[in-house]
């Protein structure tokens, strides 16, 4: 399926006519970490949301925007994690490639969850709008979906700057391998951790949990970063018990945490990894995100 779609995208995209190598945006630190990586050697990427705040509702700068128009390439999830997107790649002036990575067909992909469906009565919630038939966009935080997307950044920038093919293939080859090394690392880390409820203050964490056999049991907002209700948070902080984790999401601080009883635990997550960018990107956002979470069991 992959191939397919990588020579389609061949026939729509011709390789870049210069020397120079091209001009790549990403939306966020996690696409800007692996596209850096398949780089290395050739050049970087720009990176859009360059702050560590919610992509859910980010504000472009002038400037932003005219990269994504004058970008030879583009790569962002889609629409469910970056809607202020839309109007400017609609609008961009150039014919660059703009690359979905969030709807290649072969993903693992979750729907994403009403907060309804950790136990609680969706009617409760003051919210205005169902996720009926989309799905979770932090896909990243599945490392097989990450081997995925780096073959598909890798075929893409073959595309465009074949001359620098091998690099891009050495580069793969050294990341996938250590992807697939940080994966095994994670999961006999968190082996122990399956049996600690989990309460997350934003629900980015669910690919993770597929993916390393974690128990998350609530959360204070969904997805797509809609709060939950009254009725919704009362019945979570009852479920708090000595053996609950309170897991705050960075981009998704919460005012709740600074009132939570003393034992209970409070770890704080950069799902995004904002720190964690430069060589070695994904490998680093795993031990980063498994050396938190053990804070949940000492």
């Amino acid at each position: 399926m992959m191939n397919r779609l990588i020579f389609a995208i061949a026939l729509l995209f011709a390789p870049i006519a210069n020397a120079e190598a091209p001009r790549v945006v990403t939306s966020i630190a996690p696409l800007q970490g692996l596209v850096s990586d398949i780089m290395d050697g050739v050049g970087t990427p720009k990176l859009l949301l360059d702050e560590p705040i919610s992509p859910h509702d980010f504000a472009m700068r002038p400037s932003q925007a005219k990269a994504i128009s004058d970008a030879d390439i583009v790569f962002y999830v889609g629409q469910d994690l970056e809607p202020w997107l839309e109007n400017a790649l609609q609008s961009r002036d150039s014919n660059g490639l703009v690359v979905a990575l969030g709807d290649i067909p072969d993903l693992h992909r979750l729907e994403a969850r009403e907060l309804a469906e950790f136990g609680e009565h969706q009617e409760d919630d003051d919210h205005d709008h169902d996720h009926d038939g989309a799905y979770d966009p932090h896909m990243w935080l599945d490392p097989s979906n990450v081997l995925i997307w780096l073959d598909i950044i890798t075929g893409v920038l073959e595309i465009a700057d074949p001359e620098n093919e091998a690099v891009y293939r050495e580069n793969l080859a050294r990341i996938h391998t250590e992807i697939v090394v940080s994966s095994e690392n994670a999961q006999r880390a968190l082996a122990p951790f399956a049996d600690v409820d989990l309460i997350v203050t934003h629900d980015s964490t669910q690919y993770f949990e597929h993916a390393f056999g974690l128990t998350v049991i609530g959360a204070f907002s969904a997805s797509d970063g809609q709060h939950a209700g009254a009725r919704t948070l009362s019945t979570l902080l009852n479920k708090l018990e000595p053996n609950t984790c309170v897991v705050e999401d960075f981009t998704h601080p919460s005012r709740i945490t600074a009132s939570l009883p003393d034992d209970i635990k409070l770890v704080t997550i950069d799902p995004m990894g904002y720190d964690q960018l430069g060589e070695g990107y994904y490998p680093r956002l795993l031990s980063t995100l498994v050396a938190s979470l053990q804070e949940c069991h000492d």
